[in-house]
């Protein structure tokens, strides 16, 4: 059993794309809080411009972001590469060894920046009261 990890992904809105984007990001939002439970944290952020995009999610274990990458796959991947250049995805903590395979599959064929730092040095996460 690991512990936490953080994923941040970093990506430009195509021109053109975004209230598409803007339309995705909602539903994403959406479905992640009813379809995975267990997901402690999943925040998206954008520029002035709405033109840089980052998501911030934080799984409890490495279990948890491999069901978000299954949900990611099946039902949000396709819709979120039509409106967004994704250049980095950074995760901290131990992704399970399917995650990062995953992950090498998918720059392999977008050409994203993955950079995994799975050495918790210090700090800790509160628990919040729903």
């Amino acid at each position: 059993m690991s512990g936490p990890l953080i994923l941040i992904s970093h990506s430009k809105v195509k021109p053109g794309k975004l209230a598409e984007y803007q339309a995705h990001v909602t539903e994403a939002a959406d479905l992640v809080e009813s379809d995975e439970p267990r997901m402690i944290g999943f925040n998206n952020y954008a520029s002035s411009d709405g033109t840089d995009v980052s998501t911030v999610q934080i799984h409890p274990d490495a279990e948890s972001l491999d069901t978000h990458l299954k949900l990611f796959v099946e039902k949000l991947q396709a819709r979120a590469f039509e409106a967004l250049d994704s250049s980095e995805v950074n995760i901290y903590g131990e992704p399970s060894e399917s995650t990062r395979q995953q992950l090498e599959q998918m720059a392999g064929m977008t050409g994203i920046r993955v950079r995994i730092l799975p050495m918790h040095q210090a700090g800790f996460l509160r628990p919040q009261p729903l």
